[in-house]
């Protein structure tokens, strides 16, 4: 009888360990049919080896041309490193707002391209990540100072620059030489010497290009007079821009290469242009020269493009290695060939093995450390008021102090000499 006992609880323990290593089922792959058929249609969540090959997602705010290159730039990116990249270009004008959009429900990309202007609101409103936190070494001292100054925010730099394209004074020599002059005056007192030889001309041929409705060739313009501002100037910097309103061509974007055409062959002596056209249109027979003093004060006109990784970037040591890559010597080269927009990096201007720019830029004031204002300037608080006072004023709509009153609300006393 106890013998049967034995047996009948052998028994049940084998059953019970045969169950038992059944539930446990230590090696996925060997289950049944059945349980391999469910783990396939319920995947579980990416291993961090998955995530890794996801591409990194870029957006710009370029022009068709600029995108064109930065295309190129970055197939040579992908065959070099692996690393795949999606690209979207946003060229419309409300592309902050587009952007902006995205990075508010968690679908912005990992790398914005955009202008320099709009790295301190992104920084502020939380929508990127300071350069210090993806780079060991930021650019800090090696970029311009005005550029630089758009960048920071509450102790940190937010961005990456790029590129600039601010607008020059472009001049044909040997028709201001027959002025009397071998260059752009420099002061209020040589443009009123120049405007005095200018008058005194029989014919009244124009001599002076400034694209059509174009508030930044009219700040720059304005600037030429020697006023740092064209929003705060006094009566006698700006006496010297209204005495040459009846010399001023007005060109319209279509006639654009005529004008470039005339300027070359001493038909017009000065034109207004961005360093862009200025490349584009190189000629021997050109000389130029970047109001310093305009910039240094007011960086925004510079119209500068700026790199900056998402907060919401997955990976940001992939994103600082595209942005090494987009950033080097060799591709600013490229960008700069096939763009003419001027880089940003001090190095540049101040050796002569690095001046590899074509016509050669001398740059003097903005290699200068920043005097601590400018990045939200007057003149940007008050950009949509200067180009409609700038349209009426050069187009002999209204006067000194009407234009005075637009920018200032009241006229500004006259200095002397």
């Amino acid at each position: 009888m106890k013998r049967k006992n034995y047996w009948f609880l052998f028994a049940i323990l084998l059953l019970s360990l045969t169950s038992l290593s059944q539930g446990q089922n230590l090696n996925p792959s060997s289950g049944s049919g059945q349980e391999r058929k469910t783990m396939s249609w319920n995947p579980q969540p990416s291993s961090p080896q998955d995530t890794n090959k996801q591409p990194i997602r870029v957006v710009t705010h370029l022009g068709e041309s600029d995108y064109k290159e930065l295309l190129d730039i970055n197939h040579d990116f992908v065959t070099d490193t692996g690393i795949q990249v999606e690209l979207r270009n946003i060229p419309d004008a409300d592309a902050y707002r587009q952007l902006t959009a995205m990075l508010e429900v968690g679908e912005g990309p990992d790398i914005m391209l955009v202008n320099s202007p709009w790295i301190r609101p992104l920084a502020f409103n939380g929508y990127i990540l300071p350069a210090e936190s993806y780079q060991s070494n930021t650019s800090g001292s090696d970029v311009i100072s005005p550029i630089l100054s758009m960048l920071e925010w509450n102790g940190y730099e937010w961005g990456i620059p790029l590129d600039m394209d601010p607008y020059v004074l472009v001049w044909q020599v040997q028709a201001l030489e027959s002025m009397g002059t071998s260059g752009i005056p420099e002061s209020t007192k040589e443009w009123k010497d120049m405007l005095a030889r200018l008058e005194s001309r029989k014919d009244q041929q124009k001599a002076v290009a400034v694209p059509a409705g174009d508030a930044y060739a009219f700040a720059a313009l304005f600037s030429a007079a020697g006023g740092t501002s064209p929003a705060d100037v006094t009566a006698d910097e700006l006496e010297p821009v209204g005495r040459i309103r009846p010399w001023i061509k007005f060109i319209d974007n279509g006639a654009m290469q005529e004008a470039w055409t005339s300027l070359k062959e001493g038909e017009l002596a000065l034109m207004t242009a961005p360093f862009s056209a200025v490349h584009e249109n190189k000629n021997s027979t050109l000389a130029l020269r970047i109001p310093e003093r305009m910039y240094a004060a007011n960086p925004f006109l510079l119209r500068g493009r700026s790199f900056a990784v998402s907060s919401q970037a997955q990976h940001p040591e992939k994103a600082a290695e595209w942005i090494a890559y987009m950033t080097s010597d060799s591709s600013q080269r490229s960008w700069y060939d096939s763009t003419g927009n001027l880089p940003v990096l001090k190095q540049i201007y101040e050796a002569d093995r690095f001046q590899w720019l074509k016509p050669p830029i001398a740059l003097d004031l903005l290699l200068k450390p920043a005097d601590g204002g400018g990045a939200d300037s007057r003149l940007q608080s008050k950009w949509e008021d200067f180009a409609k006072a700038s349209k009426l004023f050069l187009t002999g709509k209204s006067t000194e102090q009407q234009y005075r009153e637009a920018m200032n609300g009241h006229p500004k006393e006259k200095t002397g000499n």
